[in-house]
C-alpha cells in the first residue's frame, strides 16, 4: 500500500461562516423546477399582482435561479422531509397552495 495516500473513515466536519460579500436574501412562493443528466436547476420567483388595479391577474416575479448537481438534490430532498415532519409534528398539516397552471385563462370577472 502506498504510504502517500491517507484513507480515513470518518466524514470531513466544516462550519457555516458569513461570506465577505453580502448574501442575498431570497423570498420564494414560488418554484419551478427543470433538469439535465447532471443537476437540477430551479427558477425561484414570488407571486405578485400583474397590475394595481386588479387582484386577479398575477405573474411570477423571477428573482433567483439555483443550480444543483444530482447528489445534492438527494441531500435536499431528505432534508425538506425531515423539516416538513417537524413543522407539521409541531404545527398540523400543510395544506397545498392550488395555483393556475402559467397560461391558464384568468376566471375572474
Amino acid at each position: 500500500m502506498d504510504e502517500d495516500v491517507k484513507t480515513t473513515n470518518s466524514m470531513p466536519t466544516y462550519k457555516w461562516v458569513k461570506s465577505k460579500e453580502n448574501t442575498p436574501e431570497i423570498y420564494a412562493n414560488v418554484v419551478n423546477a427543470s433538469w439535465t443528466l447532471v443537476d437540477v436547476r430551479f427558477r425561484i420567483g414570488q407571486l405578485v399582482p400583474a397590475d394595481s388595479n386588479t387582484t386577479s391577474d398575477f405573474v411570477c416575479d423571477e428573482s433567483a435561479g439555483v443550480t444543483v448537481a444530482w447528489p445534492y438534490v438527494k441531500i435536499l430532498r431528505d432534508t425538506l422531509v425531515e423539516l416538513i415532519a417537524s413543522y407539521e409534528r409541531a404545527n398540523g398539516e400543510i395544506k397545498p397552495v392550488k395555483l393556475p397552471h402559467p397560461g391558464a385563462p384568468s376566471t375572474a370577472e
